[in-house]
């Protein structure tokens, strides 16, 4: 009696194995773990999109949805922007200060390249900006034009020199709509260039209207457009542009409504947070 009702017992403990492994119960099972894992991890991280949206929060919609639309288009070329030298982007306005020691590296006297027209013979820009510049300069010229250098890199204390001058003669209010403090001006980066007669006449010039539309392909950016003296801090400076690269007014194109100081903004404010979601 004993003995069959072992044999029975038995009987069920291999019906149950056997019915347990063919409806997949076993929670067991390497390929379970597996998926739990993966939705898990998956779970964990913060969707991409919802890193840029909260990136974006104070920025214009008109940015924000294109961003938005073409997450990743943007984000290829913000993280190749953001792999260029640092120095590219580097923020200099009366928000971020460069300070007194700040000198850029590798600057080269424009006098070494004589294809350059140039307003006085002391002109130097950082040398990453030059062979953008004569390119520039040379397809400029096959259209009957030439783009007069007429000032380009400025140390603190020539920047100095000039604030105090503008506020001698035009008093505060107006000097700081029209010229930076030592330390804040975007000419002491070596890569920005003031062109021709640094006057609003400029810009109807062939020369001032070539460079509005053309200037970009080349790397140059216009600092200081019209209607947005309330984001830049000085008024329009249809003459002074800074180089960007060519990644960098394409990014600045077609996703910040061509406005130099949004994209400086963003890049500054989100560089680590933008790499990490992109490595």
């Amino acid at each position: 009696m004993i003995q069959k009702n072992s044999l029975m017992a038995l009987a069920v403990l291999v019906l149950i194995l056997l019915t347990a492994s063919c409806t997949g119960k076993d929670t067991g099972k390497p390929e379970n773990t597996k998926i739990m894992s993966s939705r898990g991890a998956k779970a964990e991280a913060p969707p991409v999109s919802a890193e840029l949206k909260e990136m974006l929060a104070d920025y214009p919609p008109a940015i924000r949805e294109s961003i938005m639309k073409n997450t990743g288009d943007f984000l290829s070329l913000a993280t190749k922007a953001l792999k260029l030298p640092p120095e590219i982007f580097v923020m200099a306005d009366k928000q971020h200060a460069l300070g007194e020691a700040f000198i850029p590296e590798h600057l080269v006297p424009l006098t070494d390249y004589p294809e350059l027209t140039l307003s006085r013979k002391t002109l130097e820009l950082r040398k990453i900006v030059i062979p953008d510049l004569l390119q520039m300069v040379s397809d400029a010229e096959k259209e009957g034009l030439t783009l007069v250098i007429s000032s380009t890199y400025r140390s603190y204390n020539y920047q100095k020199m000039l604030f105090e001058r503008e506020v001698k003669l035009y008093g505060l209010e107006t000097a700081e709509r029209e010229s930076a403090r030592p330390g804040t001006s975007q000419h002491q980066l070596g890569v920005t260039i003031d062109f021709g007669s640094i006057s609003d006449e400029y810009a109807d010039t062939p020369s001032g209207k070539w460079l509005l539309k053309n200037a970009w392909k080349y790397g140059f950016s216009l600092s200081y457009p019209q209607g947005y003296e309330w984001l830049t801090g000085y008024r329009p400076e249809v003459w002074h542009y800074r180089y960007i690269t060519p990644l960098g007014t394409q990014l600045q194109r077609k996703y910040f409504n061509d406005i130099q100081q949004y994209m400086l903004m963003f890049l500054s404010e989100n560089r680590t947070r933008l790499l990490s979601i992109t490595d």
